[in-house]
């Protein structure tokens, strides 16, 4: 597969954690808002899938396991300049995760968190 793939599957992939950042901060706001909340947290389910199939293929074209992959282990091989924007990503992420973590009650959005939250992942 050419540069120009990677490069695209990349990029993809820099934007779908800009929008998970996004939808994280959003999160922040609204954590007592339940119908909201509900609403970021499908919408973050999404995201995810979306991230997992991106991460698969540069996982693979990239030379690691594409069936262990995850952000971490993507950034560990990844060529420049993406060697140095997704940790960038991923240490965003990681306060925002905790941030949401903070906010959010015991309870079923809780609940719904706990299983697709970041940092399982």
């Amino acid at each position: 597969m050419g540069t120009t793939t990677v490069n695209g599957e990349a990029t993809d992939l820099s934007a779908r954690l800009w929008d998970e950042r996004a939808l994280l901060g959003d999160l922040v706001t609204v954590a007592v808002d339940p119908d909201h909340t509900r609403h970021l947290l499908d919408r973050l389910r999404e995201l995810h899938l979306e991230q997992d199939v991106l991460v698969h293929a540069l996982a693979e074209r990239w030379g690691t396991d594409p069936d262990a992959a995850t952000l971490r282990t993507l950034e560990r091989v990844a060529p420049p300049p993406w060697d140095l924007i997704l940790p960038e990503h991923r240490a965003a992420l990681t306060a925002l995760v905790a941030e949401v973590d903070t906010l959010l009650p015991p309870g079923p959005l809780r609940d719904a968190w706990d299983r697709i939250s970041p940092r399982a992942r």
